[in-house]
């Protein structure tokens, strides 16, 4: 007995044999998702200015035609390809909900970003904008309408995005952090150095 998940797909229980059995479904803990348009996630390949190959997620809505111009939602927090596959209900909460932006028509990427000691805003500039001429130069994501969000770290990246680049028509920051050296030394409700 296993579950198996992604963006579209609830993660119920599955049963099999020793693998490499066909699998079979044995719960159904969401029918109600049915009703709602998904989207559909995948990893694409960019590559930064400095030449560095990176990877990013990205989710067009359900009935996606490459030939419209959609708007489009960048949400960031260093790594976020290992999320591929997670499942995400339209709910409310205190981050951006990302299957609510593809259900209302909106392109979502979730681009990785790589730090280099010592040029943390830099990094992210160069990382979070390649990913962004990456998706609007295939030709389906409007560049007048592209948005922009992050929670705790990733409102970090959203203050130094929103501070050094003009890619973004609104934004939102939450939960962050606009002075990185401020939280040097700094506590955790756990007792550990935030170093």
């Amino acid at each position: 007995v296993f579950t198996e998940q992604r963006f579209d797909e609830f993660p119920d229980l599955w049963s099999s044999a020793p693998l490499p059995a066909t699998a079979t479904r044995i719960s159904d803990a969401n029918p109600q998702s049915a009703q709602y348009a998904w989207g559909r996630s995948r990893l694409i390949d960019y590559t930064t200015t400095r030449g560095e190959k990176l990877r990013a997620i990205l989710t067009v809505p359900d009935g996606f035609d490459a030939r419209r111009r959609y708007p489009m939602l960048v949400y960031v927090y260093e790594k976020m390809t290992n999320g591929l596959h997670s499942y995400v209900l339209p709910a409310s909460g205190t981050v951006v909900n990302l299957a609510r932006f593809a259900n209302h028509g909106y392109v979502v990427l979730q681009p990785d970003i790589r730090y280099r000691i010592g040029h943390t805003t830099a990094s992210a500039i160069d990382c979070v904008g390649s990913a962004v001429k990456r998706v609007v130069a295939m030709g389906f994501v409007d560049a007048k309408r592209i948005g922009m969000a992050g929670h705790s770290y990733g409102g970090y990246e959203v203050n130094a995005l929103v501070t050094h680049t003009d890619i973004f028509r609104a934004v939102e920051s939450g939960a962050s952090d606009s002075d990185l050296p401020s939280l040097y030394g700094g506590f955790w409700q756990t007792g550990d150095v935030q170093q």
